[in-house]
């Protein structure tokens, strides 16, 4: 079947950063490498590739270039304050990324962030033409140990499913966990992260657009060490397609 009012997003699997970009980063090589393997959601833009799902959305940086999930004004986006909104200036762990720069912070929404949100608007706006309605799966992973010290002890999932007030229904919601829980895994809701991407057009708007996000923990299908997968992938691949699957059937 061809679910093609589905929006499969995928912002962080990249690795890519031109040097254009690259030049403002303070980072050693080595360090910046130790960066991309704590925060790229390695691989998925492989996992959440399903021939079902025509409609991808995929990022073409590295969100150390830009992070295309985060507010484009920062006073609207909460992890601006530690340095992390659309164009990093702060690593993991608070070390000096990048100089704060209007210029290059103006460069990079112009010719990175902007048009990854036009595409995606513009296929949920096709969506919506053809079929009067969208479904967005948002398509994400997390390591399976925190970067920083948490407060409190807590095991973390194998599967995180993110909701939206608003754009995700709450029958979608348990019905997605029950699925993971079918599937043999463990699941919590917006643990460790939380959220659906939505366009800002229809965000908090349109009831037809709705949105939720997997989350897959990476020790299910990678080593996380030297970025490659592991042999647990394609059974988690076709874990994550049940998941879409599931999602987009309640959608129909």
């Amino acid at each position: 079947m061809n679910f093609g009012f589905v929006v499969v997003h995928i912002p962080h699997a990249s690795i890519s950063i031109p040097e254009q970009y690259k030049k403002s980063i303070l980072l050693s090589d080595r360090r910046l490498d130790r960066e991309i393997r704590r925060m790229t959601d390695a691989f998925c833009d492989e996992l959440y590739d399903a021939p079902d799902f025509p409609v991808k959305v995929v990022a073409k940086h590295s969100r150390f270039v830009c992070d295309v999930e985060r507010f484009r004004d920062d006073a609207l986006e909460p992890r601006a304050k530690y340095g992390q909104g659309l164009m990093y200036t702060r690593t993991t762990f608070g070390r000096r990324l990048r100089k704060p720069d209007d210029e290059l912070r103006s460069k990079i929404l112009r010719e990175v962030y902007d048009p990854h949100h036009e595409e995606l608007t513009a296929a949920v706006e096709n969506a919506l033409e053809k079929y009067d309605k969208c479904l967005i799966i948002d398509g994400h992973s997390f390591p399976s140990t925190t970067a920083v010290k948490p407060l409190g002890i807590f095991t973390r999932p194998d599967f995180d499913i993110g909701t939206d007030l608003y754009h995700t229904p709450d029958e979608l919601r348990d019905l997605m966990c029950e699925k993971v829980r079918e599937l043999g895994y463990s699941v919590k809701l917006n643990t460790p992260f939380g959220g659906a991407i939505t366009p800002m057009k229809h965000y908090g708007a349109d009831k037809r657009v709705v949105s939720v996000m997997i989350e897959t923990n990476r020790r299910l299908y990678m080593n996380s060490k030297d970025m490659t997968k592991s042999e647990g992938f394609k059974k988690t691949q076709e874990a994550c397609h049940k998941l879409m699957l599931c999602a987009a059937n309640w959608m129909s």
